[in-house]
């Protein structure tokens, strides 16, 4: 046979627990799938404790059941979807079958949704989807919104450190030719005695622009000509970023892990987390290569 020089084929890994909710994660990863020619893996994990409630002495024969079924409703829901698939139902504990199904397929990206809702629309991650963004290496997706359209209003939120430029390649990577913003919360100093004039904040402001444009200029994975706008707000980062997104339609946020001071300081902590739990939109958690297996 000749040898061939083309490329592996991407791979989208969509892990899904087959609730409704889930169903936007699916017909998200499909768009995507289709839009970079990727393979889509549709992963569902039967985790030990679902079989182990069961207190029927049928119990044994429910499991095998239950396999065939989420094959069945994944093939089906996929039937239609124009891409090419690879349908797994596995058993194990959920975190570790992802992490070892996504090394296995060499997943560009994890597509995870959001299982539970509140009241008022709060959402709530699942405990699987907060500890995979703090594992896993390669960027997971957790999608919250109805895949209407390809994604148009996009927004990475920096502190201008070397996980936000792994951000932004990631946006770069995953929706090349799509327009973006970067967003940064500047947090002005709190010290006994600090008077922040109108003059003040113009100066913190203003070094806080020219640092932005010196991280575009050491951004190398920047398509030609492409020079995102830097938005620059002054007040608590979790708050102002959530209000601007809803305000403004904001498709899908990108946090980098790991930063210097505010959006990103805690590496997928509490800053991180809040965004995770308060943005109504859809966000991409992009870890640093060498921080992939570090606890936090």
């Amino acid at each position: 046979m000749p040898h061939s020089d083309a490329a592996p084929q991407r791979t989208i890994l969509l892990t899904t627990d087959l609730s409704a909710r889930c169903d936007r994660a699916l017909d998200r990863a499909v768009q995507l799938a289709r839009s970079r020619q990727a393979r889509l893996v549709a992963l569902h994990v039967i985790e030990p404790s679902l079989t182990a409630q069961l207190i029927t002495p049928t119990w044994r024969k429910l499991a095998p059941d239950h396999r065939s079924l989420a094959e069945r409703r994944l093939l089906d829901d996929l039937a239609e979807s124009g891409v090419d698939i690879e349908v797994r139902v596995e058993q194990g504990k959920a975190l570790d079958v992802i992490l070892q199904v996504a090394e296995e397929t060499q997943a560009e990206l994890v597509v995870a949704g959001v299982a539970r809702d509140e009241t008022l629309g709060r959402l709530l991650l699942g405990t699987t989807v907060e500890k995979l963004v703090r594992h896993i290496p390669v960027p997971v997706l957790v999608v919250k919104e109805r895949p209407r359209h390809p994604y148009r209003n996009v927004l990475v939120a920096t502190d201008f450190s070397e996980g936000s430029r792994h951000a932004v390649d990631a946006v770069v990577n995953l929706l090349p030719g799509t327009p973006f913003k970067l967003y940064h919360a500047l947090e002005l100093p709190t010290a006994t005695g600090v008077l922040h004039t109108q003059t003040l904040i113009n100066g913190f402001r203003q070094a806080a622009k020219q640092t932005g444009e010196e991280f575009l200029d050491d951004t190398a994975g920047l398509q030609d000509g492409q020079r995102p706008e830097i938005l620059i707000e002054i007040g608590d980062s979790v708050s102002l970023l959530s209000e601007y997104a809803y305000k403004n339609h904001v498709d899908l946020v990108a946090v980098g892990t790991h930063g210097l001071t505010g959006i990103l300081r805690t590496a997928i902590g509490s800053i991180a987390a809040s965004l995770l739990e308060n943005l109504s939109c859809d966000v991409l958690v992009v870890r640093q290569p060498h921080d992939a297996d570090d606890e936090i």
